[in-house]
């Protein structure tokens, strides 16, 4: 990242897209009165700049990503049209990946039994379609279930089967929504801030070092040539899949000699990752001697409830809903939030001390402090280090310098109730349900927003 873009704003906006399968549903209806809400009187501000300067997601919620800024800077929409084509990638019946299962093999017809059952109709639905979905394949999003050899590794081969789907429909469901159908290139999205294009952030895990990597829209190959889990300028397909392969439902994606798994797994809300994106591309495009990091706005979507309610002893299945959503919510943007704002207060309370003294001391003896100061920054070395490329030790200066604001983290949470809530409900892809999550989304935003 060579390039030195002029005039540094005061303050960029981010949208942080959390994952939970067909929850991602949520997210639609969100962004519909986030575009609304931000945008000028419900006009587009594409003009003036993106409507998101940055946008990271995990699993589903940065194939939403994808979809949304493909549209913007391959197809050439606005945002709210972009919003509506999201919408269309979840809700059409035909091209999409919203469908109504024939559940009805997995139902008895007995009235009686039907009555002794506790869980509501609509949670009964919601079930029987997973069943049907995780059995028989899930149109436009996995295959039917494909029982891998026998694993010998242990010599149980009738007791370890594994059935195994593939990710490829969801993959070309993602091109279909995201790309014009006379383009024959590699689906790609490669964007930059000079040309106040949205910056997107995709957060996946590096099987063997158990960590996260985020893929950035910013790469391009000319500033970082060694880099082999890149094909050339900015992100494909191939990037945006490693995020969404849940294991051992679908296979590690292999992608530079390494194996991907589904980002969820150690950063289901992608927040950390984004303060850290944010802080190493201003550290590498600006001289931080005279400019600053943008402070940032952020709206974090979170398609899984943070909160429930007392589960009965004998519910087998509100049990594993449970430890699902603990597992999958935010467990730590507060937690990151909290430590980017103790880093701010301890840069204001150096500045402060600066301006003390200043009042304090002859100009003398000022300028003797200030130039021990000086000293001081420039030549102790931080404990620690620099994430960015090529870095490594760094001074109190430079950890003075990388500092950033957080002006507002805004919050819009599914807290869909327990009664209808199911442990498999980020694999029912029901036209009902995809329906209902939208709606969802929209009306929490709203409460949310509201003026």
């Amino acid at each position: 990242m060579s390039s030195k873009p002029g005039n540094t704003p005061e303050t960029q906006r981010a949208l942080v897209l959390e994952g939970g399968g067909a929850l991602g549903a949520y997210e639609v209806g969100v962004l519909s009165v986030l575009c609304d809400n931000l945008s000028k009187h419900g006009e587009d501000t594409k003009k003036e700049g993106p409507l998101f300067d940055i946008v990271a997601g995990t699993s589903i919620g940065a194939m939403n990503a994808a979809v949304l800024i493909s549209n913007i800077v391959n197809r050439n929409k606005t945002w709210k049209e972009a919003v509506q084509e999201l919408e269309n990638f979840w809700t059409d019946e035909k091209n999409g990946l919203s469908s109504n299962p024939d559940y009805s093999k997995w139902w008895w017809n007995n009235g009686n039994s039907q009555n002794n059952v506790g869980a509501s109709e609509n949670a009964r639905r919601k079930y029987y379609s997973v069943k049907e979905y995780l059995a028989h394949g899930t149109p436009r999003v996995s295959t039917p279930a494909e029982i891998r050899a026998l694993d010998n590794k242990f010599g149980d081969q009738q007791d370890n089967v594994w059935p195994h789907h593939r990710s490829d429909p969801l993959e070309q469901t993602i091109v279909k929504y995201s790309t014009d159908e006379n383009v024959k290139q590699k689906m790609r999205i490669f964007t930059s801030r000079e040309k106040k294009q949205p910056r997107l952030l995709v957060i996946t895990v590096d099987v063997a070092k158990g960590k996260t990597v985020t893929f950035d829209s910013y790469h391009t190959a000319a500033d970082d040539p060694e880099n082999t889990l890149y094909e050339g300028d900015g992100i494909t397909i191939d990037h945006i899949m490693t995020s969404g392969t849940l294991p051992v439902f679908y296979d590690f994606r292999k992608l530079g000699g390494l194996q991907f798994c589904d980002g969820g797994l150690l950063s289901n809300t992608p927040f950390r990752e984004l303060l850290q994106a944010h802080q190493d591309y201003w550290l590498q495009v600006m001289d931080a001697n005279k400019q600053k990091i943008p402070d940032l706005e952020v709206y974090i979507v979170n398609d899984h409830p943070s909160k429930g309610s007392y589960i009965k002893d004998d519910d087998l299945d509100g049990t594993k809903d449970r430890i699902n959503d603990i597992i999958y919510s935010d467990r730590n943007s507060y937690y990151d939030e909290n430590v980017a704002n103790q880093a701010s207060d301890y840069v204001e309370i150096i500045n402060g001390i600066r301006k003390i003294a200043r009042r304090h001391f002859s100009k003398d003896k000022f300028d003797v402090f200030q130039q021990d100061f000086k000293n001081f920054l420039e030549r102790t070395e931080a404990k620690s280090k620099s994430d960015v490329q090529g870095g490594g030790k760094r001074t109190y200066k430079d950890v003075l310098n990388c500092t950033f604001n957080l002006k507002n983290v805004v919050r819009i949470e599914n807290s869909s109730p327990y009664d209808d809530s199911i442990s498999g409900k980020g694999a029912d892809f029901s036209s009902p349900t995809i329906k209902g999550l939208i709606k969802k989304g929209t009306d929490d935003a709203s409460k949310v927003l509201k003026p």
